[in-house]
């Protein structure tokens, strides 16, 4: 799926504060509720959500970052392009979930989506909310981290 995430400058931070923060502190509890109990993510899930939002935004430092991780998460070089790519065969139903769920709410610039698409089914509702909340928190962090690196740079990490 492409995506186009824009310019990365002063308007677009200012966009993504305005519009996420106000989410971001009324979903806080999200935040937690996917690292610890019984609706923990596992690392590869959290990775693999990572790696294909890093694609979506065109974040070339974790597109380099994310992708060396992977093998000690249990995800191998050929998962890790799938992922980038949002290909789902091949990669099991949560990663595919994390992954199918990251096109959604990162494509919708941080809104969630009226329909869960079906892999996204996969994640209860919890972990989904919990993926919506880094979605947003990163969307913000990005906004106002790649304002500092050229906007090329940029554009072939989202060709990568």
């Amino acid at each position: 799926m492409a995506h186009d995430p824009g310019r990365y400058n002063i308007q677009k931070l200012g966009h993504e504060l305005t519009t996420q923060v106000p989410a971001l502190l009324r979903g806080l509890p999200q935040l937690v509720g996917g690292l610890a109990g019984p609706d923990r993510l596992g690392l590869p899930t959290r990775l693999a959500f990572q790696i294909r939002s890093a694609r979506l935004m065109g974040c070339p430092v974790c597109l380099e970052l994310f992708p060396r991780i992977a093998p000690r998460a249990g995800l191998d070089a050929a998962a890790v392009e799938r992922i980038k790519s949002g290909e789902l065969d091949g990669l099991s139903p949560e990663v595919a979930g994390a992954v199918a769920w990251a096109d959604a709410v990162v494509t919708r610039d941080g809104a969630e989506p009226e329909l869960v698409p079906g892999a996204a089914m996969a994640l209860n509702t919890a972990q989904r909310g919990h993926l919506l909340f880094v979605a947003r928190l990163e969307l913000v962090v990005h906004a106002a981290g790649l304002m500092l690196l050229p906007h090329d740079m940029i554009q072939q990490a989202l060709l990568r």
